[in-house]
């Protein structure tokens, strides 16, 4: 019995850089979605999502794929800025750590690379939907990266399960429009950022409760909240040095989130096109 998807496992990518000298690291995951036309739901376009962290000081970056033929895994090179203007959108708040990059996907079918994407209108919710369909507190999630550079031969996702720890102030800060993120327990490590996380389907509910029975994405992975232990000197009574810990809490960012970014990169390339087309 499959709980999530096999095409949810297909649109996660592996996120790296050449290193001069070294092998190529590894250092973030990714994944792709897909935005329906408003003028013909029956066509999308495609989006790389990943943490803005994880790109950032970066000219280019590498994103890994499963081949049907040939090698079985295909490294693509990504350039991330041309004549030093970003190729990609990130959302406007600071605070809010993801970016959007439109893919066009021909070159991966060409190869017979293996791929997909999580729809944002079909297989993924919102704040607002969470909120409707009781998936809060004690929910259970799962998280897919490639943690600690565990990019093999072929590229399989790493999945972690946890619950989501805490979403009521989310639901709040989202109805009064506010930016709002979200604690899941799962622990997460270098090489994480940037994965999607998703609802577990679920068919038991208590009574007069709502129940989601399908995996949906409810979010990004940006970091881990850090648990901080100071050392204090017995003679003097000062701190003498900070110990920092992975509290295994890490913030989500919203689909809401998402959405927005994607439709600034839409909105990105949709005004570059008259340039295009006049050259």
């Amino acid at each position: 019995m499959a709980i999530i998807p096999k095409f949810f496992m297909e649109a996660v990518v592996a996120i790296g850089i050449d290193i001069p000298q070294k092998s190529r690291h590894w250092i973030g995951t990714g994944f792709i979605v897909g935005k329906k036309e408003k003028d013909n739901p029956q066509l999308s376009t495609f989006y790389l999502i990943t943490n803005k962290h994880v790109v950032e000081h970066q000219t280019k970056i590498y994103v890994r794929f499963n081949a049907l033929e040939g090698d079985f895994i295909k490294d693509y090179p990504i350039e991330l800025y041309r004549e030093e203007q970003p190729l990609f959108s990130s959302h406007p708040n600071p605070q809010t750590d993801i970016i959007a990059l439109q893919i066009v996907p021909q070159t991966l079918i060409n190869d017979k690379s293996v791929w997909g994407f999580f729809d944002l209108e079909d297989h993924a919710l919102t704040l607002q939907q969470m909120n409707q369909t009781d998936v809060m507190e004690g929910s259970l999630v799962y998280a897919l990266g490639f943690p600690m550079n565990l990019v093999e031969t072929i590229k399989a996702p790493i999945c972690r399960i946890g619950c989501i720890s805490r979403i009521q102030d989310a639901f709040i800060k989202a109805a009064s429009g506010e930016s709002p993120t979200f604690f899941v327990d799962i622990q997460a490590f270098p090489g994480n950022s940037g994965g999607p996380v998703i609802s577990r389907p679920e068919t038991l509910a208590i009574e007069g409760t709502k129940t989601n029975t399908k995996a949906n994405l409810i979010g990004i992975l940006s970091a881990y909240l850090p648990y901080q232990d100071t050392l204090i000197s017995q003679q003097t009574g000062q701190a003498i040095m900070i110990r920092e810990e992975n509290s295994g809490l890490t913030i989500v960012h919203p689909v809401n989130r998402i959405k927005e970014v994607v439709e600034l990169e839409y909105n990105r390339i949709r005004n570059l096109a008259p340039i295009a087309n006049k050259q």
